[in-house]
């Protein structure tokens, strides 16, 4: 590979990197500011069953919505053709088509085991449309994503969420209950479908070549299957809760989750970048191995002090952000803190995965995902049983660390990654600036005041930290970065 190919391929990794997270920051603001106004416009009940049916549509049918073709166009080493395209279009709305008329013979008897009433089915109905209209968003995005071209999805994404929060919030504050919300994610799938359309035309066409549907169905398939795999680790897992603790231990379990996941948006948006930047790269081991490394590097220097100011402030966080100096969270402590304790290896095992893909080794990836969801069940049953709630935490965090060695093995057996060495610096800086944080945090008086004042100082503290151990470095990274940027520029 040529250094100018490689330097657009460098150039925009690190301008998707960049655009995904102002995009988060932009998206996050906006769905605050909506998620405010409708908490005190709708009631529980409402964002109950729109729960519900949202879990249905979204969560359960949207995971036979597409068998993996996307990814699989995405990781393809050659470049697309006709046929790969209109063939993914083509079986992607056979299974859509195919999902709809299954959601509205089923939405009847989905609605009474939820006891919803006849509205319940006619929610269900009129939101798996949206399933259809959002296979026409799939190929443009795709070809945006392959050419790495991230800044172009921050228009239609930006757009959905305007026209998704407006929406809800002017019907709900006309009273229109649970469909305001329906209806609003109905219209944002129409606009971004067709905003995105507009940003990136192809030629929308139905056709089906076995060839391309073999060679993108050998990658695909193992792919979707592990999404579901995950999907049966992640969702279905914790609803057994409810049968043994009630609900109140569901929505304990939901609040340590929400918040030990927060970190993850920075993983998620490397990996986002950085799936189809490897497979641009699968052709140079060298090269690959550099850039696998500096992406570990990268996320620990921002993902482990996260993790670890949020072990320090975990209890403040649940007495004074989710409540009002109360203990009314704080049974959620226990399961937080494991949550957050087992979360320091999804650096790299999310890395790593993300990389065995883009390498077209998506067996490989089921297979460990397969483990670790027959450990989730093997574990995690028992430990509920016997210590409660907080068992699946107690799952989690022995299953991430047993499976941690197991991943990099796997990683190695296809290039050799210098593991410990992207990790060392970042996690010895995290480490200094917990144990000052932990000291300042045991002299003071707990309030909303000094968890901020907590936060301001750790940051203080690991930014002199990493410069004093990894200054030098890190300036002559971000130098040869601007560097590349000016000559682009000029190009």
């Amino acid at each position: 590979m040529s250094n100018l190919n490689l330097d657009n391929i460098k150039l925009k990794a690190f301008r998707g990197v960049f655009t995904l997270t102002f995009r988060r920051l932009i998206l996050k603001v906006i769905d605050t500011v909506g998620v405010i106004i409708l908490a005190r416009a709708l009631t529980q009940d409402i964002f109950g069953i729109f729960g519900i049916i949202s879990f249905v549509v979204f969560t359960f049918l949207s995971f036979f919505s597409d068998i993996g073709f996307g990814a699989a166009l995405i990781q393809k080493k050659e470049e697309l053709t006709n046929d790969d395209t209109r063939t993914t279009f083509t079986i992607q709305q056979c299974l859509v088509t195919f999902l709809l008329l299954v959601a509205w013979i089923f939405a009847p008897a989905i609605s009474n085991w939820y006891n919803l009433g006849e509205q319940g089915m006619w929610l269900i109905r009129v939101l798996s449309v949206s399933l259809f209209v959002t296979s026409f968003k799939t190929i443009p995005s795709i070809l945006l994503e392959r050419e790495l071209k991230f800044e172009m999805l921050i228009i239609p994404e930006i757009l959905e969420t305007l026209v998704y929060n407006g929406i809800a919030v002017y019907m709900a504050l006309h009273n229109y209950g649970v469909w305001s919300l329906v209806i609003a994610i109905l219209v944002r799938t129409v606009v971004g479908s067709v905003a995105l359309n507009m940003i990136k035309p192809w030629k929308i066409g139905w056709s089906y070549s076995k060839k391309s549907a073999h060679a993108l169905l050998h990658f695909g398939i193992p792919y979707q299957l592990n999404s579901v795999l995950a999907l049966i680790k992640d969702n279905v897992a914790p609803t057994l809760i409810a049968f043994w603790y009630g609900p109140a231990a569901v929505a304990y379990v939901n609040l340590a989750q929400n918040i030990a996941s927060r970190p993850m948006e920075i993983i998620n948006i490397v990996s986002r970048v950085m799936f189809p930047a490897y497979s641009r790269l699968q052709h140079d081991t060298e090269r690959l191995k550099r850039w696998i490394e500096k992406s570990v590097s990268f996320m620990a220097y921002l993902y482990m002090p996260a993790i670890t100011g949020l072990l320090i402030t975990a209890r403040p966080i649940l007495e004074y952000l989710y409540a009002d100096k109360s203990a009314k969270w704080l049974p959620s402590l226990p399961t937080l803190l494991l949550f957050l304790a087992g979360a320091y290896p999804i650096i790299v095992t999310t890395t790593y995965t993300n990389a065995l893909y883009a390498l077209g080794k998506p067996k490989v990836v089921l297979a460990l995902m397969t483990l670790y969801t027959s450990l989730t069940w093997v574990l995690g049953v028992p430990l509920i049983a016997k210590f409660g709630f907080v068992g699946i935490a107690m799952a989690g965090f022995i299953i991430t660390y047993l499976t941690f060695p197991i991943v990099i093995y796997q990683m190695n057996k296809v290039v050799r990654i210098e593991t410990w060495s992207s990790l060392q610096k970042p996690l010895l800086a995290s480490l200094i600036m917990g144990i000052i944080t932990f000291l300042l945090n045991s002299f003071i008086t707990h309030s909303l005041l000094t968890l901020v004042v907590t936060a301001l100082a750790g940051m203080v503290i690991y930014i002199l930290a990493i410069y004093l151990l990894d200054g030098p470095r890190l300036k002559s990274e971000f130098s040869n970065w601007f560097a590349l940027i000016g000559h682009r520029n000029k190009v």
